[in-house]
């Protein structure tokens, strides 16, 4: 074994990397008697605990093995000529394919990153992001340094997969007087966030090839999360009342769920009228279908009250609610929560278990408490006002730069808007958001469908990020953007 040390590096890491990499070269070949840790020390004029300490790790890995009485000899249990070879010996090369699953080759050609992607522009209009100022950063604090405190000199254990009980007690109360949902505690599993929330719902209950409805256009994370199982996906058109029921297939036709956003139709914002919603339940029940109500941002309505949910009228058990703090807090806290037709609780317990366990603790005590002490309501009204001046800034700055010349959609409710403009083809949708990207302009292309749109290049442009100056601002800029583009093409 030839052996160089260099002083000025660690002595022990350069032993030890040495001798493995004799061994694995097989320049010491299994069996072979290493010198002694004094004689390997004199050696080099190095110290013996030097020698010990790389012998005793290379000992604990399997490379050398101790005989008593005999000295240290490289592991006999190591194949001849068939040990790896050392990271610098293997030679570059193209990376292996992988062997997938269906499930991750189904994966591999969606578009996963649309979900999260966020530029980071000065003047962003991007949906699903909320301002820092409005979390209650305050208090949360206050109620999370009380948590640790009542916990302090106490294990941090695994928790109920369900959810901490304090929190959907409070759930319970909470999502009876603001949404008028009928939910025991013991119905309400809690998720990290609405997105698990979907991806449990497919799991539980839809097997490959079976067909889900969902909206057209509708969420994009519920369509890939569907298109990853291997489910078929039934696009139902909608309209300025959302989903529209008369087009649903035939009860008959099985399909084995359906993803809906009734109180706020994401994206187009339609509120879904009574008749409508007494329809789809019909329909549900004739069919034995499962209706999945994602309840995403309904606290922020700006005309009367915010509606009654869907799982409210629901006599015969198919609707499965879904709620989350992500746009009335913060999408970082990931929390979300369900209220589940009883004989499915042990069945999505078990899914949500076997995926992580339980949702963190101390987030879920300290929202409890949030709700418990009357934070979290009073903090839903400050926002909603805050909110309703921001999209009334937005409105006014739209009108204002482009007059006649722009259809705004969807601004009785919500976080964004859905804006057209009618002297620019839908087919520049995206060169007119690339552009407005140069400018620090964030808006995200609006997908096409929807019945009733008048045309035009469609964008979501989200307000709940921005304060009223920067949102005037954005759009000015935006105005120029826009006037750069003619219909049938860019100037």
């Amino acid at each position: 074994m030839l052996i160089r040390l260099d002083r000025d590096v660690p002595l022990q890491t350069q032993l030890y990397d040495q001798l493995k990499a004799s061994i694995l070269s097989g320049d010491a070949a299994p069996g072979t008697r290493l010198p002694s840790s004094r004689a390997l020390a004199d050696q080099f004029a190095i110290a013996r605990n030097t020698v010990l300490m790389a012998y005793e790790q290379l000992l604990a890995e399997g490379y050398l093995e101790s005989r008593p009485g005999a000295g240290t000899f490289v592991g006999a249990a190591l194949p001849a000529g068939a040990a790896p070879r050392p990271v610098a010996a293997i030679p570059a090369e193209a990376p292996r394919a992988a062997r997938l699953s269906r499930y991750s080759e189904r994966l591999r050609s969606l578009d996963i990153d649309s979900l999260t992607r966020r530029g980071g522009l000065r003047y962003s209009f991007h949906y699903g992001t909320v301002s820092a100022a409005d979390f209650p950063a305050d208090i949360w604090r206050r109620l999370l340094l009380r948590e640790i405190r009542r916990r302090a000199g106490k294990p941090y254990l695994y928790e109920n997969p369900q959810g901490l009980p304090e929190l959907r007690a409070a759930l319970s109360d909470y999502l009876g007087r603001a949404r008028a949902v009928r939910a025991r505690p013991e119905q309400i599993l809690i998720v990290n966030g609405s997105q698990q929330a979907v991806d449990l719902a497919l799991r539980v209950l839809v097997d490959p090839g079976d067909t889900v409805v969902v909206e057209d256009p509708g969420y994009s994370g519920a369509r890939l999360a569907v298109e990853a199982i291997g489910a078929r996906l039934l696009p139902v058109p909608v309209d300025a009342d959302g989903l529209d029921t008369a087009r649903l297939p035939p009860p008959e036709a099985g399909a084995r769920l359906a993803h809906v956003t009734p109180g706020h139709q994401f994206p187009t914002g339609g509120v879904m009228p009574a008749a409508r919603r007494l329809a789809l339940l019909d329909w549900a029940e004739r069919g034995g279908t499962y209706v999945f109500e994602d309840d995403y941002d309904s606290e922020y309505r700006y005309e009367g009250r915010p509606v009654e949910s869907l799982q409210a009228l629901d006599r015969a058990g198919l609707v499965i609610y879904s709620g989350t703090v992500s746009k009335v807090l913060s999408p970082g806290l990931r929390l979300g929560y369900m209220v589940l037709p009883p004989e499915l609780v042990e069945p999505f317990l078990r899914a949500k278990q076997l995926t992580d366990r339980h949702t963190a603790s101390l987030d879920q005590a300290v929202f409890a408490h949030l709700i418990r002490d009357g934070h979290f309501e009073r903090h839903i009204r400050r926002t909603r006002r805050r909110n309703q001046r921001r999209r009334d800034a937005l409105v006014a700055a739209l009108k204002s730069a482009f007059g006649p010349a722009v259809v705004i959609e969807g601004a009785k409710a919500g976080l964004h808007l859905v804006v057209r403009f009618r002297d620019i083809p839908a087919a520049l949708a995206g060169s007119v958001a690339e552009a407005a990207a140069l400018r620090s302009v964030g808006i995200v292309p609006a997908a096409t469908g929807a019945a009733g749109a008048e045309g035009g290049a469609g964008f979501l442009m989200g307000y709940a990020a921005l304060e009223e100056p920067d949102i005037r601002q954005g759009v000015a800029l935006l105005r120029e953007v826009v006037q750069s583009f003619r219909r049938g093409g860019a100037a």
